[in-house]
């Protein structure tokens, strides 16, 4: 499951641990390499401790390693609020950023949930990235998950229409909410998309062809949704689907909030 560029290539972080905070941070404090660190950090953040963000930002600025700058990345956006982001002394990596690592930024952005990420996208086609063809994609499509753009000004629109376009888009929506898409982000939202999908697969006994929500819904709430983008959806694996839902429906999410393994940040 470990390559050398991603760790951790799953659709979450993983279950929580049994451990108590205070063995954690024991375990933290014995970390000798930047991924044992990682690891321990989110074991931390999985329980809701998010004190030590810090030293996740830390770690993120100060790495060499790119699969743990491209795993520090994943996490930071799953925990970042409007203020992380706003700071940009948190993103000084940005500033000696390989494609890959631009590639990496750009696609997790989404999973930020916050307005907040969309200048640094547009920072990025300001660059030299807007000349790398997949990157450029990559970015935009980000930006048009936010703002969707395209639909309004066109995919052709010049870094300067889309700035212009994004900053009439903050002031006409709430820019200290949490946002999936153009809708106020919301578990319940994402559960809603997944029960109709997953209907509709087990109806032709198909693949979920499913990524980007279980895997939101599994780190946001830190339930495991029970399938994937390949599992085949019959009449067992659709009532197990049943299930998650009608468990996940029963606790109070606010809409416009943002959550990490079930904890609001």
């Amino acid at each position: 499951m470990v390559g050398s560029r991603n760790l951790m290539n799953s659709i979450w972080f993983g279950e929580k641990t049994t451990l108590s905070q205070a063995e954690m941070k024991e375990h933290l404090l014995k970390s000798h390499t930047e991924r044992d660190i990682l690891f321990n950090l989110i074991e931390l953040y999985k329980i809701g401790d998010f004190t030590q963000k810090p030293l996740l930002i830390q770690l993120m600025n100060g790495t060499q390693d790119e699969a743990v700058l491209n795993l520090c990345i994943r996490v930071f956006f799953a925990i970042a609020t409007h203020d992380d982001l706003r700071d940009s002394n948190n993103l000084r990596f940005l500033s000696k950023s390989t494609e890959e690592t631009v590639d990496t930024f750009a696609s997790a952005a989404i999973t930020s949930f916050s307005l907040e990420v969309v200048p640094y996208l547009l920072a990025f086609l300001l660059e030299d990235w807007n000349e790398i063809d997949d990157t450029a994609i990559i970015i935009k499509d980000s930006l048009d998950f936010f703002l969707d753009y395209e639909a309004k000004i066109g995919e052709e629109a010049t870094v300067e229409e889309i700035g212009d376009y994004y900053a009439e888009y903050c002031n006409e929506n709430d820019p200290e909410s949490y946002y999936f898409q153009q809708n106020l982000a919301f578990p319940g939202d994402l559960a809603q998309k997944l029960v109709q999908r997953a209907m509709s697969a087990a109806h032709n006994e198909e693949p979920l062809k499913m990524e980007l929500i279980p895997s939101l819904l599994s780190i946001l709430t830190g339930e495991k949704v029970p399938g994937d983008y390949r599992t085949i959806m019959n009449a067992s694996y659709y009532k197990k689907m049943m299930e998650y839902i009608d468990n996940l429906s029963i606790k109070n999410w606010e809409k416009g909030q943002k959550y990490f393994y079930g904890y609001k940040l």
